[in-house]
This record gives C-alpha cells, sequence and structure tokens, in this order.
C-alpha cells in the first residue's frame, strides 16, 4: 500500500488531507507529465447528495491506501498499480477530478 497526502480537500472522501475511500484511481492513460494525471474516485462533497456522505465509507482518513493507476507512462505504475512508497494528490480547489493531479508522477518515457 502506499502513503497518499491529498490536497484536494473539497473531495467528499478527504479526511484531514487523508483519503477515506479505502482505494483510489489515478487516470491519465498517455499522460507524460502530472498535469495530465487525476484521480478518477474524486467525488464533490458539495454536490454529493446527503446519502452517499453517510455511505461513503470510513469515518476517518487513512494514510496508506491502494492506488489503481491507468497512467501507462508512469515509473511507478506495475501492471495498473501505483508501486510508489508515497504519493501527492493536488487540488486545492477542485470541484471535478480533471482539476486534480497525481503530483509524483514521472514519466518514463
Amino acid at each position: 500500500m502506499t502513503i497518499l497526502k491529498c490536497t484536494a480537500v473539497n473531495c467528499l472522501y478527504n479526511k484531514s488531507q487523508l483519503c477515506s475511500r479505502g482505494e483510489i484511481d489515478v487516470i491519465g492513460e498517455q499522460a507524460r507529465i502530472a498535469d495530465e494525471t487525476s484521480c478518477g474516485s474524486f467525488l464533490d462533497r458539495r454536490e454529493a447528495p446527503s446519502v452517499n456522505r453517510r455511505d461513503c465509507g470510513m469515518d476517518c482518513g487513512c494514510e496508506t491506501i491502494s492506488i489503481d493507476c491507468k497512467a501507462q507512462n508512469c515509473t511507478y505504475n506495475e501492471h495498473c498499480r501505483c508501486t510508489a512508497a508515497s504519493i501527492n494528490v493536488s487540488g486545492d480547489h477542485a470541484s471535478a477530478c480533471r482539476e486534480t493531479r497525481c503530483d509524483t508522477f514521472a514519466c518514463k518515457c
């Protein structure tokens, strides 16, 4: 499992810059730079129905998390799983997944 720090504070799953979802998807299949990646699991807490807020999973964030990685060119992608010891997902003011990114992305190209 990978250590995750996340600044996408508008995400329903963000709990004190940790993730309460259990696992996330990093997308950006053809990415060559970090700006071409994003957290496909992002869900804007302001847009989510209140029923989802109660059913979103754990009440607290976890520091370690399972990460499915679709960024084929990333050095840390091994069979669609992130192998980095830790990653940072940014998106301070994000309101959609495309406004987030995996800052740890490193192109092997």
